[in-house]
């Protein structure tokens, strides 16, 4: 049985009182890859706990949008599952807590995910957005540095866009490891602990994502 089954199945027993429907790919198990996800659609008017969602596992990272009327939380598990959940009705999803560099992780785990399946198009504007990122990072420590956001010459900083955009031309693949999300991540991770040295990165979930996509 495919891991998305088996998931689907704990949930749905974990919400009883909960109309809880299996979507997507998993539907039609021939099109299941190491890259698929779970789609679940759930109707309800109370509150779903994460924790019932993600059978047993944390939340790595996750975008989540929300409707008077519905919500959408598409979430990446600490070992690599992709759990998109929709819920119609004015129920929510609770416990859901933001790393302080989710968005990053997010679009990290999308571009690598896009870039598995072959889309170089859709992973090359994912891997714009990470180097922009990047970038940003970079500008704020030169204003640390300079004591300033106004500058009209360029400073020693400018030596990181063009470490950030080296691994533009990398090939948009993530078969050779580290491959280029990998090396955006470190680099983010690299500037943004220079910035704060509070910040502790964690990439479990996107290597866990990488190594179970590429093993189907």
């Amino acid at each position: 049985m495919d891991w998305q089954r088996a998931h689907f199945a704990e949930v749905a027993a974990a919400l009883p009182e909960m109309a809880v429907e299996l979507h997507g790919s998993a539907l039609e198990p021939q099109q299941l890859d190491g890259w698929s996800d779970l789609d679940l659609r759930l109707t309800t008017g109370g509150r779903v706990p994460v924790t019932m969602l993600t059978t047993g596992s944390d939340v790595w990272a996750y975008e989540d949008v929300r409707t008077p009327t519905t919500e959408i939380c598409r979430m990446v598990l600490t070992d690599g599952r992709r759990v998109d959940v929709s819920l119609d009705g004015d129920g929510r999803i609770t416990g859901l807590q933001p790393a302080p560099d989710n968005e990053i992780r997010f679009v990290a785990a999308m571009a690598a995910t896009k870039l598995g399946r072959g889309d170089r198009l859709i992973g090359g504007h994912l891997m714009l957005e990470l180097l922009r990122s990047c970038l940003v990072l970079a500008m704020q420590l030169r204003d640390r540095d300079l004591g300033t956001t106004v500058h009209r010459h360029g400073s020693d900083r400018d030596r990181y866009a063009d470490q950030a955009m080296s691994l533009a031309s990398l090939p948009l693949t993530i078969t050779s490891r580290p491959n280029i999300v990998e090396r955006a991540t470190a680099l983010y991770a690299t500037w943004r602990a220079e910035l704060d040295a509070g910040y502790r990165p964690d990439w479990s979930g996107l290597s866990a994502l990488i190594d179970r996509g590429l093993q189907r």
